[in-house]
């Protein structure tokens, strides 16, 4: 059973059961605090995919063959913020040209601003949520004409 079903099952345990998994829950954020440390900081998939530029899909495909670090804390992936600066960096990018000093930083600097250095699929999301508010806008226009033609031809 994965960590993160036996501790949602743990909340609902005795006693003795949450004991052990809030126990369980401390060692990982001890062993997160020091690979924290240790790695100058840890990244989600997301944020590392926004820094590098790529996919999440991406991430974890160079976590698979080894380029980055993969770290699990309670029931999370992580990458490791040295590596992800050091690939950044040496600025790889499957089949393009590195890109100019002067495109590189302000790439980088607009990406960082707009997370909430936590998490960053909410810039994702209000992204989605205004390409989806233009679209319901576009569809209640499109149902006003609709609907005034109808009304229209009732009069007439």
């Amino acid at each position: 059973m994965s960590r993160i079903v036996s501790s949602t099952f743990a909340l609902q345990a005795a006693g003795e059961d949450r004991a052990v998994a809030r126990e369980e829950a401390r060692q990982q954020v001890e062993k997160m605090s020091e690979a924290m440390i240790k790695e100058k900081g840890l990244l989600n998939h997301a944020q590392a995919a926004l820094l590098l530029d790529v996919s999440t899909k991406r991430v974890g495909e160079l976590v698979r063959l080894g380029k980055l670090t993969d770290f699990t804390f309670l029931g999370r992936k992580y990458v490791s913020m040295r590596e992800i600066w050091d690939r950044n960096k040496q600025d790889l990018k499957a089949g393009r040209p590195p890109h100019p000093m002067g495109q590189r930083f302000p790439g980088q600097a607009k990406a960082a601003a707009r997370t909430d250095g936590q998490y960053a699929a909410s810039y994702f999301k209000k992204q989605r949520e205004a390409a989806n508010e233009r679209r319901r806008a576009e569809f209640r226009k499109k149902w006003r004409e609709i609907l005034q033609v109808r009304k229209n031809e009732r009069k007439g």
